[in-house]
């Protein structure tokens, strides 16, 4: 049976319908307190899970957030399954990505078994060190490059409560962790041998993505503008911290 025009229109407009009415899901990391992980009812918790729900609420976008490993994250994210919440732009992300304004800034400090590591000032310090990161994790294009060319010796694995413990029996000399992370780690008191070393690694923004294939660009700039008016109200530090003590 011929198609008439209109339904030819109507059949052309029915994958976009869908686009515009579908729950938007973005993933976060699964393991990565205060920020984002899943709570014991496997609920997303965190600033990051706070924060999304707040712009995309305010935008009248459904949208639900999922916590899964990192790896499982970066490669939905690749295929454009869903987008990420809280990660780092890198020159290799921007080119496959849409990015939204930061959503906040993290910073990345330096965890030394005490002993070992007494200052660090640049990345050459690391030299020959066993660094402990987050597998998955990018910690910018200068580490990353200094890490794959072999000034030190990365190790990744899935948790900073790892990372932390490889350091108290001396399996590593440092870790790299966010700041609030490794300082809430410390004040447990379950890792006397560690200490944080006061300069920091750097300062890293973290972003919405989507896969440029998923085409939301224009959704990323009503995200900007939402994060723009909760930062002049005053609302975006609060909720930060109150995602700190969730």
């Amino acid at each position: 049976m011929p198609l008439t025009r209109r339904t030819c229109l109507a059949l052309a407009a029915a994958p976009l319908a869908a686009r515009a009415t579908a729950e938007l899901v973005i993933a976060i990391d699964v393991q990565n307190p205060p920020f984002m992980y899943a709570g014991r009812d496997g609920q997303p918790r965190g600033v990051y899970p706070l924060l999304l729900r707040t712009v995309f609420a305010q935008l009248g976008v459904p949208m639900r957030v999922i916590c899964l490993p990192w790896t499982r994250a970066l490669a939905g994210l690749e295929r454009a399954e869903h987008g990420v919440g809280g990660l780092y732009s890198t020159a290799e992300r921007l080119a496959r990505c849409d990015f939204s304004q930061p959503l906040h800034v993290e910073t990345l400090k330096i965890y030394a078994r005490r002993g070992s590591l007494r200052v660090f000032d640049r990345i050459e310090d690391l030299r020959g060190l066993r660094v402990g990161v987050l597998r998955g994790w990018s910690y910018g294009d200068a580490f990353d490059a200094a890490a794959r060319a072999s000034l030190f010796l990365a190790e990744p694995v899935a948790s900073d409560v790892q990372n932390f413990g490889k350091l108290e029996r001396g399996f590593l000399d440092v870790a790299v962790v966010i700041e609030q992370s490794g300082d809430a780690l410390l004040a447990g008191g379950e890792f006397p041998s560690v200490r944080s070393l006061p300069n920091p690694l750097t300062e890293n923004p973290t972003f919405i993505a989507f896969n440029k294939s998923a085409q939301q660009r224009p959704l990323l700039g009503r995200v900007d503008e939402q994060l723009e008016k909760l930062r002049r109200n005053g609302e975006h530090a609060r909720l930060v911290s109150l995602g700190l003590r969730d």
